[in-house]
């Protein structure tokens, strides 16, 4: 039993050492004692070109020993490796090769150390190195930048005189920040280059950092750019059947063209044992290439739709072709079925490291509330509205918040609830409930007229098909957000009398002033707000003050505003969200407007300084403008 045991034992080890593929890499080790290059065997690897030198057999180097082995044993030893060495640990060198395949796009950062002279190269680049005699002295680094999925030569090289002897390789990719071997990206076997590949092209608006977003594991480029080829499904399915129709024989099809449809027959005693609504494509001689569609079979015949429809055949230049009146077109022919395959449907998610409930206290502000109801008002709330506020089509998908086609008040209200701090528009911020991801030549599309024939697209996948005969697509997607009334953070539409409504500029183009003051009586802190309109029409504005709530604790708001606007003042636990919005057209916001915000501190404060601080504002005018508030 006890030398079964030892059978089996064996046995293990030998499948273990003999795996390959990730999470591995192959070894060569190297006799460098009758090495007849500069030095000799006593020579020390100094640069590249003395690795490259020494483990060259026609310098005298013999090859000891190659295999594979785990990622951990081939880039992590200290004296030891795997069975053993040449010459009692002396006068011998290691390679270890593969291939690195990121897990991430942007720059990879790579440190090694050994003892003696150590590097890493990576498609023939050394990334980093400690080259000539020495021991460990700790990590040396080096960056390159890699794009996910995309196959490199990877090699780590090491080499040894006498005494102590060891290598240390780790790495981290462009989201970490602690450095390891990660088995996952190296492999001992040349992956398969896929044969489909794609990338995506997010249009994100320069206010949204793309880079926060990602594809699986993969981070967008700070463009929005993301290689998604190892997201692919890349494996084809049958589909079907092709019918080619190739000349000679006699009449076993042809095709009648009659009032701009084109219908195609062909003999069931043709099929044999192919089912005739399983043909979805069909080559005709040199007339027609491409899909169709089962209609019919009346048992002599099997019908299909042409989707081009054909508007004559070449009667004369065709040998095979026969006219035969009334639009009909036989073909001497003969007819062979061949299986068709083809993508499966695809799917990509995009997620994010954002808190959105933070991001969307940028995302959707005073002004965005404003131009809803302003749009809405039809010559209603401000008197003598046209309702053509909106500058874009796609302005419209994002205030219509209910998502039922029609822009009304209770949108209006939605968005106003959203900014007093009564009800958020989602009750819960998921990229799947505020993110909308549209094709752009789609978003290109969406008019005043036409906004409500087109899908929500709300959520944070997007289907595409990649049957497209190319062997790399490239998918271009438009973001817009719900809510997002002004198009800050959503993709800008092209001025194309389309999704234009007017010539109306959208930029941030005006400013107002405003004035704070901060105030300690005994336990109490004020700090007022004044706001100048110059010469603007102000109806709307929105204040942001951080407070440290470790030492102050908010009391209440109080406004000094002209008319009866909607004063708003929300404690969100660190910052406070107040303003005022007049929707009815009844008065504008003066120099007189003033908030004073009360807070309590907590434990005696001997001043206030660094405390309290302004670091969102946003104000609309009359005519719908976002407006700049200059601070002094």
């Amino acid at each position: 039993m006890k030398k079964l045991v030892t059978i089996l034992l064996l046995l293990i080890s030998m499948v273990t050492y003999s795996q390959s593929g990730v999470g591995y890499l192959n070894y060569t080790i190297y006799n460098l004692y009758s090495y007849t290059g500069s030095g000799g065997r006593n020579a020390y690897a100094n640069s590249g070109t003395d690795f490259d030198n020494m483990f060259n057999t026609a310098n005298g180097t013999t090859v000891y020993k190659s295999g594979t082995g785990t990622a951990a044993a081939t880039l992590n030893y200290n004296g030891t490796f795997l069975t053993g060495v040449p010459n009692g640990a002396g006068y011998f060198g290691i390679k270890t090769y593969g291939y690195f395949v990121p897990k991430e796009t942007g720059i990879y950062s790579f440190g090694v150390d050994g003892d003696d002279g150590v590097d890493i190269v990576i498609n023939g680049n050394v990334v980093t190195s400690f080259y000539g005699p020495h021991g460990f002295g700790g990590l040396h680094y080096g960056t390159v930048n890699l794009v996910a999925g995309q196959s490199y030569t990877f090699i780590a090289r090491f080499q040894q005189v006498g005494g102590g002897w060891g290598l240390q390789v780790m790495w981290k990719r462009p989201s970490q920040t602690t450095w390891s071997i990660q088995a996952d990206e190296v492999t001992s076997i040349a992956p398969a280059i896929p044969t489909k590949k794609a990338i995506v092209n997010f249009n994100f608006n320069s206010a949204i950092d793309a880079t926060k977003f990602s594809i699986g594991s993969t981070a967008l480029s700070t463009a929005g750019s993301v290689d998604i080829t190892t997201s692919l499904d890349s494996v084809k399915i049958n589909t079907g059947y092709k019918a080619n129709i190739v000349g000679g024989g006699v009449e076993w099809s042809y095709v009648n063209l009659f009032n701009g449809v084109s219908t195609l027959y062909i003999d069931m005693r043709k099929f044999g044992n192919v089912v005739p609504n399983t043909v979805n494509s069909v080559s005709i001689l040199d007339v027609y290439t491409g899909p169709v569609t089962f209609t019919t079979s009346d048992g002599t015949w099997a019908q299909y739709t042409i989707p081009n429809a054909l508007t004559s055949l070449p009667t004369s230049t065709n040998q095979y072709v026969r006219n035969a009146n009334y639009g009909n077109y036989a073909f001497a022919c003969d007819i062979t079925f061949a299986v068709t395959q083809a993508y499966k449907p695809q799917s990509i998610t995009l997620t994010t490291t954002n808190t959105l409930s933070t991001l969307y206290s940028s995302i959707l502000t005073v002004t965005d509330v404003y131009l809803a109801f302003k749009e809405f008002a039809n010559g209603g709330i401000l008197g003598n509205q046209s309702g053509n506020e909106f500058t874009y089509g796609f302005q419209y998908k994002n205030a219509d918040v209910n998502e039922d086609d029609i822009l009304n008040e209770s949108d209006c209200f939605k968005l106003l609830q959203h900014l007093t701090g009564v009800k958020n528009i989602v009750d819960t911020f998921k990229l799947s409930n505020t993110l909308k991801l549209i094709p752009t030549s789609t978003y290109n599309t969406i008019g005043k007229s036409t906004w409500t024939t087109f899908p929500s697209y709300l959520g944070s996948s997007y289907s595409f098909d990649i049957n497209t005969g190319k062997s790399i697509d490239t998918l271009n997607i438009a973001v817009g957000w719900k809510g997002d009334v002004n198009l800050s953070h959503s993709t800008t539409p092209p001025s194309n009398n389309i999704t234009t409504n007017s010539l109306r500029s959208m930029a941030v183009s005006n400013e107002i002033q405003s004035s704070i003051m901060t105030e300690l009586i005994n336990d109490t802190v004020y700090v007022t707000i004044k706001v100048n309109p110059l010469t603007q029409e102000l109806v709307g504005t929105q204040f942001k003050l951080n407070y440290d709530n470790s030492l102050l604790k908010f009391n209440r708001v109080v406004f000094n505003t002209k008319g009866t606007p909607t004063n708003f003042g929300t404690d969100k636990g660190d910052y406070i969200n107040f303003g005022s919005l007049i929707t009815d057209g009844s008065t504008l916001l003066d120099n007189t407007t003033e908030y004073k915000i009360i807070l309590t501190s907590t434990s005696k404060l001997d001043n206030i300084l660094g405390l309290i601080s302004v670091y969102f504002t946003d104000a609309v005018n009359k005519a719908g403008n976002q407006l700049k508030i200059k601070m002094l």
